[in-house]
């Protein structure tokens, strides 16, 4: 019979405190894996989101706000700007792309985004693909003839059941003119999931009935340089004028990484907290067992298992419990990861598409189930120095 055998069988003879030691290290292990998995899936979120475009330009005043207002729609939307900017900056032969954005009301908590076909276009640049589950694109409509067409970002689909060929509006005065559902877009695990696409047109005719609004504003436009050289002059041009800011995006990731660098101080000084009280009910749970099973140990002493066996028969122990405490804890920790997305996405959908297994994972495992020996390390050695004459006297 092997050692590990005989480990295997003094787990299985005290099973609950077994099953209780290893679902402790499963859980500071999944707590670990979820932080690291969401943490990355946020952060490559707005990485995501955010470097399609090179500038986004709007109204004055905070760029933070213009970009989470626009990109991210989790702020409320900068002033309005002037039509004639896009057009100026679609006819500057530094610029490659420049896509006009309007953020609107909501239906049943979903942002009205009014663009055109060139923010769908699947360019070699874009870090970011859009798909149709079902249906079509809406029309770019004439400003004068607007034919009030929406297509649905996969959870705005989802949440309000709408589908295609449904008709729908939002205040009674849009009621003789409702938006026709003509497509749903396929999951993006960006902010674009809880949107309502619709042309300008249909935006601005829609701002005329309801809110008796002859202006033909926009919220943004976002731009693509033709080459980087460009940047600088596009962003400085619109900065000096007194109508418009022009902010880089990757610019405002990097404050939102800073502001997200404190909470991940202090959430990694927290796991290491939970990795060090695991370790210690590890060690207290092998430090018991070992002295439950005095006799036992002694006893198999005197029929000729060497020190060195009677060690690695506690060390195995351990190390087993804090294996399968690792392996249920990445499991776990994908779980509650992907949970987890699921409900952040509903809410804004900032987070990438969860979560595979990263090449790191198998290190994490490593380190638990080292770590996990070594908290036996004590008790391993109180058994290795346990004197057969004194263990196998009588009780009373």
């Amino acid at each position: 019979m092997t050692i590990l055998v005989i480990a295997l069988k003094y787990l299985r003879g005290r099973l609950i405190a077994s099953v209780l030691t290893a679902v402790s290290v499963a859980l500071g292990v999944g707590l670990v894996i979820a932080s690291v998995l969401m943490a990355s899936g946020i952060r490559e979120a707005f990485v995501t989101s955010a470097t399609d475009y090179n500038l986004v330009v709007g109204a004055k005043g905070s760029p933070m706000q213009l970009v989470l207002g626009v990109v991210f729609r989790i702020d409320v939307a900068t002033p309005n700007i002037r039509y004639t900017t896009y057009t100026a900056l679609r006819e500057d032969p530094r610029v490659e792309v420049a896509v006009p954005v309007m953020i609107g009301d909501a239906y049943q908590g979903f942002r009205y985004v009014a663009t055109n076909a060139a923010y769908f276009a699947a360019l070699p640049w874009r870090r970011r693909s859009f798909a149709l589950a079902v249906g079509r694109q809406f029309h770019d409509d004439a400003p004068d003839a607007p034919a009030f067409e929406a297509l649905l970002g996969a959870e705005a689909a989802r949440s309000t059941g709408l589908r295609i060929g449904d008709r729908f509006s939002e205040g009674e005065e849009m009621a003789e003119y409702p938006f026709t559902v003509v497509g749903i877009l396929k999951p993006t695990h960006s902010a674009d999931d809880r949107a309502i696409f619709m042309s300008l047109a249909s935006f601005w005719q829609m701002n005329e009935v309801a809110r008796e609004q002859t202006m033909k504003p926009l919220t943004a436009v976002l731009i693509r340089p033709k080459r980087m050289s460009d940047l600088p002059g596009l962003h400085r041009e619109r900065n000096v004028s007194a109508d418009t800011q022009a902010v880089l995006p990757s610019g405002v990731i990097l404050t939102i990484f800073s502001m997200m660098a404190m909470a991940q101080e202090a959430l990694t000084m927290i796991l290491a907290t939970v990795g060090a009280i695991v370790l210690l009910y590890l060690f207290v749970a092998m430090y018991s067992a070992t002295q439950e099973r005095r006799r036992e140990i002694a006893t198999m002493r005197a029929l000729g298992a060497r020190r060195a066996t009677v060690l690695g028969i506690v060390l195995l122990e351990s190390g087993t419990l804090a294996a399968i405490g690792g392996i249920v804890g990445i499991i776990g920790g994908h779980a509650a990861a992907i949970l987890a997305a699921a409900a952040l996405s509903t809410r804004s959908g900032l987070v990438t598409e969860p979560f595979v297994f990263a090449p790191l994972e198998p290190v994490i495992l490593a380190a638990v189930i080292v770590l996990g020996t070594m908290a036996g390390l004590l008790p391993a050695a109180l058994a290795y120095r346990m004197e057969v004459t004194e263990n196998l006297a009588p009780l009373s």
